[in-house]
């Protein structure tokens, strides 16, 4: 009789083990599990996980320091799993999800300031020097506006302004005239050129993702255009309001702008859908960064569907843009590794048309053209104020209300002043007779 006996054998042991096969589960060799490796596995299995097409978790409690959730994201305790009292094992993950995004419509709700919204509300005829500069500036990817200006400034023989605006498109420009709608623009010859060099350098040093493309669901394919309409329109928002030119605040604000950052939000199509998504992120624009203005966030909903329209490569630039602002962050740098990343991969592996068709999802909702079951309706804008749950019509009316209130006051006191005037006078009118 041995004077050992084993009784518990460590997996490494026995994967060492000769012909050992996982699946065996019958023989005398099988894997023995402890209490604490059931926890882990229970667990583990309960764990939230986000990232584009949901690739990782527990990243903030391992892997981060401590702090940095709380410091680069608004949604608490994202490694925690948020479930009601009487929800079943398997619909946990789905009861997290939908309680997750409830309470971020509620801080949503509590963070709004009507009356800041207010004082915005008429900045365009008031005038502000950075929504000037927002509105007015011709973004890297309208090449058809840079070349109008460089016209106009000719015509009027302001050389140092021909100098910048040609310099700026030389370096920016994102025409991509030669792109057919159904051809797959990865492997053209002009590829490279398009890109600066040091575009290509952070395309080439992009590490590669686990994620098998061919393997992606339709629905996996759609849940990521969503993530990238609103990082797109997080990133055009900071790109208008900082003139091209980001600040230190840049990453803040494209993180606060863009569920997919902030609360790590993953979509659910058909559920969840484009006026979804844009409603979500008008809402975000007018309830944290310092413009809140309602015509600056369509304005920032055009640009995004003008360059989903104009293709893959302009798509990538804006991406490679966003990364260099994350990248530099010392808060929000592992955010490419959750999404910016995998989506920069994922947008040079599909068709061009499926990106430019998306672009074109968009613009219809811009043009008030939806579609109910398989017919179309133009009676209704889908991203209208009535739409974003945030009370702003009856702000709005009750502010008009309220100048027409005043208006009255003014008047009526004038008028009252008036009479007072004219009681003080008696109503008599001195007349000179002259002497007797």
């Amino acid at each position: 009789r041995p004077l050992v006996q084993v009784i518990y054998k460590s997996d490494c042991d026995q994967y060492a083990d000769e012909g050992y096969r996982a699946e065996d589960t019958n023989n005398n060799n099988a894997s023995v599990t402890t209490p604490m490796e059931e926890l882990l596995s229970i667990n583990s299995q309960h764990c939230p996980t986000y990232g584009l097409f949901r690739n990782f978790s527990n990243v903030f409690r391992d892997y981060a320091r401590e702090g940095l959730a709380h410091e680069m994201l608004e949604c608490p305790s994202p490694d925690e799993t948020v479930a009601s009292a009487h929800t079943c094992d398997e619909n946990i993950g789905k009861d997290h999800e939908q309680i997750k995004r409830l309470q971020r419509i509620q801080m949503e709700n509590d963070k709004f300031d009507g009356d800041r919204y207010l004082t915005d509300l008429y900045i365009m005829d008031e005038g502000d020097m950075i929504f000037d500069t927002a509105t007015e500036m011709v973004p890297h990817w309208s090449v058809k506006g840079e070349q109008e200006k460089l016209t106009k400034a000719m015509q009027n023989d302001g050389h140092s302004e021909v100098i910048a605006i040609a310099s700026k498109l030389e370096n920016l420009s994102t025409a991509d005239e030669s792109i057919a709608a159904n051809t797959n623009q990865s492997d053209t010859p002009n590829q490279a050129s398009f890109f600066t060099p040091e575009e290509s350098h952070q395309l080439a040093t992009i590490p590669p993702s686990s994620n098998n493309h061919h393997q992606l669901t339709p629905e996996q394919h759609r849940s990521a255009k969503l993530s990238l309409l609103d990082l797109l329109f997080s990133y055009v928002y900071d790109h208008r309001t900082t003139d091209g030119d980001p600040t230190v605040e840049s990453s803040w604000t494209i993180m606060i702008l863009s569920p997919s950052l902030s609360w790590l939000e993953d979509y659910h199509p058909p559920y969840d859908d484009i006026p979804n998504v844009l409603r979500w992120c008008i809402r975000r624009s007018l309830i944290y960064p310092y413009l809140r203005s309602y015509d600056l966030a369509i304005m920032v909903v055009q640009d995004v569907s003008t360059i989903l329209m104009k293709g893959r490569r302009v798509v990538i630039r804006c991406l490679l843009q966003l990364r260099k602002i994350m990248e530099k962050s010392e808060v929000h740098y592992l955010f490419n590794k959750l999404y910016v990343d995998p989506l920069i991969e994922w947008v040079q592996k599909i068709e061009e048309k499926d990106i430019q068709d998306f672009g074109k999802e968009v613009n219809s909702i811009l043009a008030g053209r939806h579609k109910v079951g398989k017919e179309e309706c133009t009676e209704t804008f889908l991203l209208d104020k009535q739409f974003l749950d945030m009370g702003l019509v009856g702000l709005e009316e009750s502010m008009l209300m309220s100048s027409s209130d005043d208006d009255r006051g003014d008047d009526e006191e004038e008028e009252h002043n008036g009479d007072e005037e004219s009681r003080s006078s008696g109503g008599f009118s001195y007349h000179d007779d002259g002497d007797d």
